[in-house]
């Protein structure tokens, strides 16, 4: 019962977190709940208690969606899912490919947040393939890594978006991320489904004030103080993918 409690006040604050950056409480609620779950429990449990987070974010920023960049993302997250699923029955044990993929990503993150733009700036439209070829990656990566804020986030710190298109136009493709990852689970990993659904539930019950508290903190923020904070945020969680989930659990550090 008190890991139901941990995790359900975990849950609470870090999608307030989201709502107000609009990423890291996803990575840092998986990071928690890997402490007491099984890779195999925490990422389909994550992926449905991310869905409610995401989807009520979705509705408080409704209006704020890019429902452009939203439809060329989902081109390549559903091919992208199912080719993760293909990958994952092939692995059998993802966890053992896991930090090299970890490394691969935290690397990207910080590439991506720091790669110098061009002299005309950065824009909303971008190139044509962009969001699709990251909901590809995202497709892939969802059902292994978990949690894929980060890796789509640089992309829309380089559109120039303000803090309330990026928060609703993120959480939009997110929640189209974990939505491509539960089928998948429930079709290739024999889950508990009374525990599991049980402690989903408790979480997403909390998601759902902690969202709505988030939108209201956010609005007393400046769009250039959001802008360093969200640099801060991806910084961070980069680094967190790179070492700490990657760098430190390969084979030689064991």
């Amino acid at each position: 019962m008190y890991v139901a409690l941990i995790l359900a006040v975990v849950a609470l604050l870090t999608s307030t977190v989201s709502a107000i950056l609009g990423m890291a409480g996803g990575i840092m609620l998986l990071a928690t709940m890997l402490c007491f779950m099984s890779h195999a429990e925490a990422i389909p449990t994550h992926a449905a208690v991310q869905i409610a987070s995401n989807g009520t974010r979705v509705l408080v920023f409704l209006r704020d969606v890019d429902r452009n960049a939203f439809g060329r993302f989902v081109l390549g997250v559903v091919p992208g899912g199912a080719l993760g699923m293909l990958a994952l029955w092939a692995l059998g044990q993802p966890e053992e490919s896991e930090p090299y993929l970890k490394i691969l990503i935290g690397a990207f993150i910080l590439i991506v947040t720091y790669l110098p733009r061009s002299s005309s700036g950065s824009s909303k439209k971008g190139t044509w393939w962009d969001f699709p070829l990251l909901g590809l990656l995202a497709g892939m990566a969802g059902l292994t890594v978990g949690a894929v804020g980060p890796l789509i986030a640089p992309l829309f710190a380089r559109r120039g978006y303000a803090k309330n298109n990026l928060i609703a136009t993120k959480a939009m493709c997110q929640l189209a991320t974990h939505a491509v990852k539960i089928p998948a689970f429930v079709l290739m990993r024999k889950l508990d489904y009374d525990k599991l659904g049980l402690l989903a539930a408790i979480m997403i019950l909390m998601v759902i004030p902690g969202t709505l508290l988030g939108k209201r903190l956010v609005t007393n923020i400046s769009e250039r103080h959001f802008r360093i904070a969200y640099r801060v945020a991806l910084t961070a969680a980069g680094l967190k993918v790179l070492v700490f989930d990657g760098l430190r659990n390969l084979p030689f550090f064991g």
